[in-house]
């Protein structure tokens, strides 16, 4: 599988100068790219009906937004149109290179890598998104234009297309193969392509507080931290119709302890590692005997595609825990190295620690094998 250098990026500058601050485009920020994939991979995404897929057209000054799955692309494919597919990195594991210079965001932020190809002249119409972007020019080349926040007029030209009327740009650059451009959320945008073009956008994620509160309520419902109001020693009221802010301060209380417990915490990193992962669990469930042979005998296990496991360490009031897909996986402080191991990412297999590993260790590789998240590495 390819990997990437990275030229031209100083992380600590991008971090405290760029990110979600102003956009930047970063000329040949990878070295040497070559597309992973092809319009063919996308066009064979785009027919499953799993896949999150639409093609934007713009023909005979008209747009039309087809959504996937498709199975006839000459009928839609007219004008100056662009295919975009969502979640490439969760089916492609070829992918996965492109994400990897960007792990100094942690995993938890990054939604997924969006892949479009597009023909001459095609674009999706200037818009805004809420979530921070990075574009990676593929092949081809497209012209970029970039606005400043403000208060700009939406447009929907199709019920299922969401746009601006137009913005006045402080970026306008043509982008080459391995050019990156980086838009914060809120700042308008519009590209343009020049030559048929792949453009891969690794897009993040930003909870608001109402997918907080589903978190929260989803721990309650379970049962947990679940505590009904209680008022003992009540104080006589002159009043019955008015509310006492010491009663308000008691109800916010109750909710602030709930938020403060480790249940919620629990919760919380749960939700942080959903990522929409496609399960393909196996058909016969492996024994824990059987991987136990085979980690012996020196085979290798890798995550399956888009898989981006997260840990907690056990300090500062978090769980030691492996967080998967919304899974949790305690484990012991002597298991950390091979935990380690596990949420790199890399191939794992039983020369990657000093120590032979734990029950414990065999016993969670054995479920992330039988619920499709890790495989049998191949070379």
């Amino acid at each position: 599988m390819q990997s990437y250098q990275l030229e031209n990026l100083d992380i600590d500058t991008f971090l405290s100068e760029y990110w979600q601050q102003k956009p930047v485009v970063i000329k040949g920020l990878f070295k040497d790219f070559n597309d992973p994939i092809d319009e063919n991979d996308l066009a064979g995404l785009a027919q499953e009906s799993e896949i999150d897929a639409r093609i934007i057209s713009l023909h005979q000054n008209k747009w039309h937004v087809q959504q996937g799955p498709i199975k006839r692309f000459d009928k839609v494919c007219r004008g100056n149109w662009t295919l975009l597919v969502q979640g490439v990195d969760k089916y492609i594991a070829e992918v996965s290179p492109i994400l990897a210079p960007f792990s100094f965001i942690p995993h938890w932020r990054l939604d997924d890598l969006m892949v479009s190809y597009a023909t001459e002249g095609a674009g999706v119409g200037a818009h805004i998104d809420q979530y921070d972007v990075f574009l990676v020019q593929g092949k081809g080349s497209r012209r970029w234009r970039v606005g400043e926040p403000g208060n700009y007029k939406e447009v929907c030209p199709h019920p299922k297309l969401r746009q601006i009327e137009g913005f006045e740009p402080i970026i306008d650059v043509v982008v080459e193969p391995g050019d990156v451009v980086y838009v914060p959320p809120g700042w308008p945008h519009d590209g343009i392509t020049i030559q048929d073009s792949l453009t891969y956008s690794v897009g993040y994620r930003a909870p608001d507080n109402l997918q907080l509160a589903e978190s929260l309520a989803m721990m309650l419902d379970k049962g947990d931290g679940n505590v009904r109001f209680t008022d003992p020693k009540r104080s006589s009221q002159s009043n019955g119709a008015y509310v006492s802010v010491k009663d308000i301060n008691a109800l916010k209380q109750q909710l602030i302890q709930a938020i403060n417990s480790d249940d919620f915490t629990g919760a919380l990193l749960e939700a942080m590692s959903e990522q929409g992962i496609p399960e393909y669990p196996l058909d016969d469930d492996m024994s824990l005997e059987a991987v136990s042979n085979q980690f012996a005998a020196g085979i290798g296990f890798v995550p399956a595609a888009g898989v981006r496991p997260l840990l907690c360490d056990g300090n500062a009031g978090l769980p030691r825990a492996l967080f998967v897909n919304g899974s949790q996986f305690n484990f012991n402080q002597e298991d950390t190295e091979w935990f380690e191991a596990l949420a790199s990412g890399n191939i794992i297999n039983a020369n990657c620690c000093l120590d032979a590993p734990s029950f414990t260790f065999l016993e969670t590789l054995t479920t992330l094998i039988n619920n499709g998240y890790w495989e049998w590495y191949e070379e």
